[in-house]
């Protein structure tokens, strides 16, 4: 087979999040003797990240721009045989990436579509929307291989019904394995260390989260834990409020440690040296951080939503706690005091994952497909 290019389209990979990390992973170990990987950038710059109102209004300008670059490194390639896209389930980037979708099309290129986040309500317009749902199998599922993260989203796009749908494959993200450090390089200390790792916002569960330490402070049980909030707020200032609640309730500021971002060997070291990973988000695709706990021997507090639901197995590997329930994520704490071998199985869990997760085999998993999509008439 002559060599052939896969087009993936992100936002530029200077961005934050978890798409542009996987990205950033997934061009870095991707190998293959017929396929080359190129990346072109979609949508809006990382240096507006706070500054919403500017971001609002240069992203036309900024789209406008990447689509013409777009569409012309798609006539003049003539190699790029795919194109990739990775919405999330979200009317913005759903219209962003469909026009991408429809010039691929229109110019004879394969597409394969990524879903890389899922919102119900979202995916409720669509399904209760004739119109709405006509366009959406039209652009996003006919004549398209279509990647998600969970089976629940396999599930609701067949539920669409499209006509003539192609194979829809459910995968996770994926994790280098090479950076997980062996949590033996660490003492265990007697306090249960508990991570949060993730954007600093409502909408992963923060606030239920500050809202169950001051319970365990309130019950006299907060003497047996420590807590690390790991990650960039969504605003500026939010920190500040989160730690001014945790003062007025009279939350002795050792017990919590707001850490800022952290990446490469300071957030694997943090893995290693914890014990619970939390994450009570509302909504979630297949976040990285949780491979990278899972990966890294944590027991994972998380709600069953998205690729969650397919990935934590209830006082094996983890708990679920119910979507914005301060009092349920409590009782998880609870749990793990109250049971010392909550975590029994760590290290096992560790070395599972680590190979379950491993890059090199997703980046393999997807070859293949690519290669079989290409061989499809």
């Amino acid at each position: 087979m002559p060599l052939n290019k896969v087009y993936i389209l992100t936002n530029p990979l200077n961005h934050e999040g978890g798409i542009v990390n996987y990205y950033n992973l997934f061009l870095k170990y991707f190998k293959s003797d017929v396929i080359t990987l190129k990346h072109g950038s979609i949508g809006s710059r990382s240096y507006l990240f706070y500054y919403p109102f500017l971001k609002r209004l240069l992203y036309p300008f900024y789209y406008l721009f990447d689509l013409l670059v777009y569409t012309l490194t798609l006539i003049f390639d003539r190699n790029i045989k795919i194109v990739q896209v990775s919405p999330s389930l979200i009317p913005v980037p759903l219209v962003r990436d469909a026009l991408l979708v429809i010039i691929a099309k229109l110019l004879g290129k394969k597409v394969v579509v990524f879903y890389r986040g899922w919102k119900l309500p979202t995916y409720k317009k669509i399904a209760d929307n004739r119109l709405l749902k006509y366009f959406f199998n039209t652009v996003f599922q006919k004549n398209n291989l279509q990647v998600v993260l969970a089976s629940s989203f396999r599930e609701d796009l067949l539920n669409l019904k499209a006509n003539k749908n192609n194979n829809i494959i459910v995968t996770t993200t994926a994790i280098d394995s090479t950076e997980i450090i062996n949590e033996d390089l660490f003492k265990n200390s007697k306090l249960i260390n508990v991570l949060f790792l993730g954007r600093i916002q409502n909408l992963k569960g923060v606030e239920e989260l500050i809202d169950a330490i001051i319970a365990l402070n309130e019950n006299s049980q907060l003497l047996n834990f420590k807590f690390n909030i790991v990650g960039h707020e969504n605003k500026k200032g939010y920190v500040n409020e989160l730690m001014s609640k945790l003062e007025n309730n009279n939350v002795p500021a050792d017990k919590v440690s707001f850490l800022g971002r952290l990446v490469g060997k300071d957030k694997f070291r943090l893995y290693a040296s914890n014990d619970v990973y939390v994450l009570p988000s509302y909504t979630e695709g297949c976040p990285n951080s949780l491979l990278e706990a899972l990966a890294s021997g944590l027991f994972c507090i998380t709600t069953r939503v998205g690729a969650l639901s397919d990935l934590i197995i209830p006082k094996e590997n983890g708990l679920f706690v119910n979507v914005s329930d301060s009092k349920d994520l409590l009782k998880a704490f609870q749990y793990c005091f109250e049971n010392p071998a909550y975590n029994k199985n760590r290290k096992a869990n560790a070395q599972l994952y680590s190979e379950a997760f491993s890059i090199n085999k997703i980046t393999q998993l997807f070859e293949a497909q690519y290669i079989k999509f290409l061989e499809k008439k």
